[in-house]
């Protein structure tokens, strides 16, 4: 088996290429902003460059590759996006390129060109008033990115129903909130916490206490989108994979906390729903879009956090590695 991944130079799209990669499996990495070897991955290449905007440029790439017996592959992760609310909402040409009109592309090329697809999605295409979300629920986006994503969604469903005779799976897999190791903490939402616990210079913040999220490692996602490759069974259009313990911003950042062993004093926890006050950014955000794993269940995926541990485990681990380093 061969695999690309498309925003190989992020935070998901690396720990993908790096897992992939110590399966042995033969993995072409692709980016577009950052194409320089990854700090956090040596052993890993450079990522190919690819614009995924431009859309000549990503056809004759996948033509050129699936034509070459030593080079085809057989499934492309596809992890590229544009992953911020705000940032959606400033741009949102470009976000709809990236999130939808690229994601058809790629998904008809994959039918075209005889490989599987895994697009990844996101829980932000649920309103989040009714969790557990199953993947026959219905979706109800109340932001941009979340339309997008479903956008997305329904470019791979809409292959995936003409397809009739494709070999290869065309599968959505949607996330929710993830951390991991990062190259700078503005990666993730999550990992951010960290620059927020050091910013001991008498600035105070307010933190949501509310909306529940369910952060998830994306080393964990990397080894779940492996095993997905590797069934030999018939796989559903959609499944959901995520961790199962809630916990609002203000909880994960005590955790991460409670390991660092910086203060807290400075931040200062908000219950109170979004809905009932201002919002100047006008990015709308559900409050709990838990999603149910049942459908990987179903599958045999494993669906514990066998890489990570859980959020706890895992920034217990990544705050002993930080002192280690810096004693």
């Amino acid at each position: 088996m061969k695999v690309a991944v498309t925003g190989a130079s992020g935070v998901l799209g690396r720990a993908v290429t790096n897992h992939f990669h110590n399966q042995s499996i033969p993995t072409l990495p692709l980016s577009f902003s950052r194409t320089s070897p990854s700090v956090l991955y040596p052993n890993l290449p450079a990522p190919t460059p690819l614009d995924l905007l431009d859309e000549q440029a990503v056809r004759q790439f996948f033509t050129s590759l699936q034509s070459d017996p030593e080079k085809k592959i057989d499934f492309l992760i596809h992890c590229a996006a544009e992953r911020r609310p705000d940032v959606a909402e400033a741009d949102p040409e470009r976000a709809a390129k990236l999130n939808e009109a690229s994601t058809r592309l790629l998904a008809e090329l994959a039918a075209e060109l005889d490989f599987g697809l895994v697009y990844i999605s996101t829980d932000y295409v649920f309103d989040g008033k009714k969790p557990p979300y199953s993947s026959g629920d219905a979706p109800n986006p109340l932001n941009l990115y979340g339309r997008l994503k479903r956008a997305g969604e329904e470019a791979v469903l809409d292959v995936r129903g003409k397809a009739l005779d494709q070999a290869k799976p065309l599968i959505v897999l949607r996330v929710p909130l993830l951390y991991g190791e990062v190259e700078y903490n503005g990666e993730t939402a999550v990992n951010l916490f960290v620059d927020i616990l050091e910013d001991q210079s008498g600035k105070k913040y307010t933190m949501d206490h509310f909306a529940v999220r369910f952060p998830t490692c994306v080393e964990d996602v990397a080894r779940v989108i492996y095993d997905l490759t590797r069934l030999d069974k018939r796989v559903p259009a959609i499944v959901h994979y995520s961790s199962r313990k809630g916990l609002t911003k203000y909880e994960q950042l005590l955790i991460i906390a409670s390991h660092t062993g910086a203060s807290t004093s400075h931040v200062v926890p908000d219950a109170e729903d979004p809905a009932s006050k201002p919002n100047p950014s006008g990015v709308v955000r559900p409050g709990n879009t838990q999603l149910s794993v049942e459908e990987l269940k179903d599958l045999g995926v494993d669906v514990e956090e066998t890489v990570s541990g859980g959020f706890d485990a895992w920034w217990k681990k990544w705050a002993g590695k930080k002192q280690g380093s810096s004693s």
